[in-house]
């Protein structure tokens, strides 16, 4: 991993995250032609988009310029389907190097805990002024370097009475080195503020990578807030394209984001293509469960749906030890007469992989699906799973299969 000292964010990169967060697409007028409503536009979309994300871009693992590349471009097909869908950025690794941040008035250090995700300050650390801020999202303190003129750090306030992190997300990640403080220190920092009393502040960090990495986030709001997230990992190992495991799968999320595109659902639908499942200990679900509890709207999630390479093969597997689930599948496949020869696993876990980091939601409910059937498992994280080798036909049985489970679901 190239871990990085960081006390300068990558401007450009903070931008551009920005500009494609803000991204708003008009949704489908009525009567608009879908890009998905046959099984035609659907199969020819698919082959698109592998050949735009596998065959052009090539392999693409997680904080590589390949990953980025797909994330954008994952993220422009899912906004035509869906306004305000985003690049939700994060770190695959965020540490702080001493035990606490060093925040010192004559020698004395306010007690104080690093916001994760912040930038660092340089090494050696800073002297500064205190001033206070307009309050208007912003913290409310901010550490003016008496060498530069510029704020180089800022101190927001926790709501308890001692320091609590804050975890940063957006176009937080890398902002400035944030030092939270407890409310028993703020009438001593007002107070610094009034004197422009200098402070010494140091807040070391260790941060990877450099390039940004994303999940690329949707949401299709449903009548009410609860709500069914589906995930599905977006990057690759080092060495193939990863179109079966698991750009294919990205894919057939996209597919129901179109055929979802306008509707308004009984729940609330959040389609996540995440990054750094492949070897990063699922850092890109990680980051977007703790974003949903910073966000306070973790507990709306009912339902965890992971897809991972649903194209092997016709059959799709599921695997939940969630016997409603399990009967939910059985009637989605009876229903639908696909032609095919699901498996079913009672009891495999569902909450694995990408699916784990939610696990702790009271009341959540998860299943996995993955497939098998064709000839084709052999490839799985070799030069041969290329997008030439996705059967489209698994394309298609995936994405009915996944549209009517999805309904269904709902009225559980």
């Amino acid at each position: 991993m190239n871990k990085r000292t960081g006390h300068r964010p990558h401007v450009l990169a903070w931008l551009l995250s920005g500009l494609l967060t803000a991204v708003v697409l008009a949704p489908p007028a009525a009567g608009a032609e879908s890009p998905v409503d046959t099984s035609q536009k659907r199969q020819a979309l698919a082959a698109s988009l592998l050949k735009k994300l596998c065959q052009d871009i090539g392999p693409h693992p997680f904080g590589t310029k390949a990953y980025e590349q797909a994330a954008i471009i994952i993220q422009k097909e899912m906004a035509a389907a869906i306004p305000g869908a985003f690049l939700d950025r994060y770190l695959d690794h965020w540490e702080l190097l001493t035990r606490t941040p060093t925040l010192l008035f004559k020698g004395k250090n306010i007690e104080s805990v690093a916001a994760a995700n912040c930038a660092g300050t340089p090494m050696e650390g800073l002297t500064g002024i205190i001033k206070k801020t307009d309050g208007q999202g912003q913290p409310a303190f901010s550490i003016v370097d008496v060498k530069t003129g510029r704020a180089a750090a800022v101190i927001s306030i926790s709501k308890d009475v001692g320091p609590v992190a804050e975890y940063l997300v957006g176009r937080d990640i890398l902002s400035l080195p944030r030092f939270v403080i407890g409310l028993r220190d703020v009438p001593l920092v007002e107070l610094l503020v009034k004197d422009q009393a200098e402070v010494q502040a140091r807040l070391a960090v260790l941060y990877a990578p450099e390039v940004p990495t994303y999940n690329v986030v949707g949401t299709i709001p449903g009548k009410n807030c609860q709500e069914i997230l589906v995930l599905a990992h977006a990057d690759s190992v080092i060495q193939t394209e990863g179109a079966n495991d698991n750009m294919a799968s990205v894919v057939v999320m996209l597919l129901l984001a179109h055929a979802l595109s306008g509707t308004a659902p009984d729940y609330t639908i959040t389609f996540v293509a995440t990054g750094s499942e492949e070897g990063a200990g699922y850092a890109g679900a990680k980051h977007y469960a703790k974003r949903r509890e910073a966000e306070g709207t973790a507990r709306n999630i009912r339902f965890v749906i992971n897809l991972d390479s649903l194209t092997y093969g016709p059959n799709i597997w599921t695997s939940t030890k969630d016997a409603g689930l399990i009967d939910l599948s059985k009637e989605v496949h009876a229903a639908l007469k696909l032609k095919t020869e699901p498996i079913y696993s009672p009891d495999r876990e569902a909450w694995t992989m990408d699916a784990s980091p939610f696990r702790d939601i009271p009341g959540a409910r998860a299943v996995q699906f993955n497939s098998r059937g064709y000839n084709t498992l052999a490839a799985n994280h070799t030069p041969a799973d290329n997008a030439a080798n996705v059967p489209l036909d698994c394309v298609e049985s995936g994405f009915l299969f996944m549209k009517e489970f999805i309904s269904r679901l709902q009225k559980l």
